[in-house]
């Protein structure tokens, strides 16, 4: 059962639906993209819920739908409990006792004491989607830099998203999480044991880069990685209890300890990100989900042992919302394109995302990805 919503949903999401009969919330982004597939009403939607006890969503707009619809408690407090990361920190005290983090209206960043806080630290919405409203800070002085732009642009910088989305009125103030940042995209089936799909590894270009822009994925970071992090999860859910849940999960690991940073429930990778497994094993993560199966690393990287993945989040910069994404100069640039998909909802402030494929010796010619200036690659 899913149910698709802005701000993007792909041709591949679309096939997929249709080819495996799979039902589908009959609302404005269905009519719009599979109005011949197996659309079903409100109550009809509910009712399947109630027999199968499995929902995905491409986007978290989805969710306020959830809460008007289905009536399933446990459920619902688990999405509510992943998706506010201060109710996700207290909750977790005991398995991160020393963890520093504070939430405080927005009204309060400007007066907030900064002797309170320990730096270096981050803040963002206490719900959050896609970086918005992120600002890693050092010192009192860069504080105040932080919770001024905050006042003066969040508004404006949420607007494409609902309150349930993107919180505008709290704030989360937490340390610092030193190591390299990583993304699961995990499912805990009817026992809560957690099924891996996607393990990513999200670089950045210095310690106050806060942006989407280079995820990448091989057999070399599965095996390095993919037993740590699944015990990591089944401990995990020892506390949340999560049941036939699928997440978007990413935390920093600094080879000992895994810190979980934010959950995006009842989704994989955004902007449908996540199919970028289908190029590598041709398994769809949603259908995987739904079904209830997962397939070991060696089936999933058969033949593409020596390849790295990726892919980068483009930004739509501002002055350019009536500008198409340069395709051509990208592939000219950047060789081993495998996919590039424009996003036509402009509120997303994503111009495109895009696949791409290399050897995995060579992985290091995506790192200038992180640096594009994008307006560059509009026209």
């Amino acid at each position: 059962m899913v149910i698709l919503e802005r701000p993007f949903v792909s041709d591949m999401m679309v096939d997929t639906l249709k080819k495996n009969n799979i039902p589908v919330l009959r609302n404005e982004m269905s009519e719009l993209r599979v109005a011949d597939g197996n659309v079903l009403s409100d109550r009809e939607f509910s009712e399947e819920y109630n027999k199968r006890g499995k929902i995905y969503t491409v986007s978290e707009n989805a969710l306020g739908w959830i809460y008007d619809h289905i009536e399933d408690k446990r459920f619902l407090d688990g999405i509510s409990l992943v998706k506010d990361k201060s109710a996700f920190r207290s909750i977790c005290h005991d398995i991160y006792p020393d963890f520093f983090f504070k939430e405080v209206g927005i009204n309060e960043l400007e007066q907030l004491d900064t002797d309170s806080i320990v730096f270096p630290c981050v803040i963002k919405p206490s719900v959050g989607f896609l970086s918005k409203g992120v600002f890693v800070v050092h010192n009192p002085e860069e504080y105040k830099k932080a919770a001024e732009s905050l006042l003066n642009d969040f508004a404006k910088a949420g607007a494409g998203f609902p309150e349930f989305v993107v919180g505008r009125s709290r704030f989360l103030i937490e340390e610092y999480i030193h190591g390299e940042e990583y993304a699961v995209d995990t499912y805990f089936d009817e026992n809560e044991t957690p099924a891996i799909l996607n393990i990513f590894h999200h670089k950045f270009m210095d310690e106050s880069d806060t942006s989407d822009r280079l995820y990448m994925t091989s057999k070399v970071l599965f095996d390095r990685y993919e037993e740590a992090f699944t015990q990591f999860l089944m401990n995990l859910n020892k506390t949340l209890h999560l049941r036939n849940f699928p997440m978007h999960i990413e935390f920093r690991y600094d080879g000992k300890k895994a810190v979980p940073i934010e959950i995006n429930p009842l989704r994989f990778t955004g902007f449908c990100l996540n199919e970028l497994q289908v190029f590598i094993s041709g398994n769809h993560p949603m259908v995987s989900y739904l079904r209830g199966t997962h397939v070991s690393k060696e089936e999933m990287w058969r033949g593409k042992e020596n390849l790295t993945y990726a892919f980068t989040v483009l930004d739509l910069p501002a002055g350019c919302e009536d500008k198409r994404f340069d395709e051509e100069k990208f592939r000219a640039d950047f060789p081993g394109v495998i996919d590039v998909r424009r996003v036509p909802d402009k509120t997303s402030g994503v111009a495109a995302t895009v696949f791409l494929c290399t050897e995995t010796a060579n992985e290091g010619a995506f790192d200038p990805i992180m640096g594009l200036d994008m307006r560059e690659y509009m026209r």
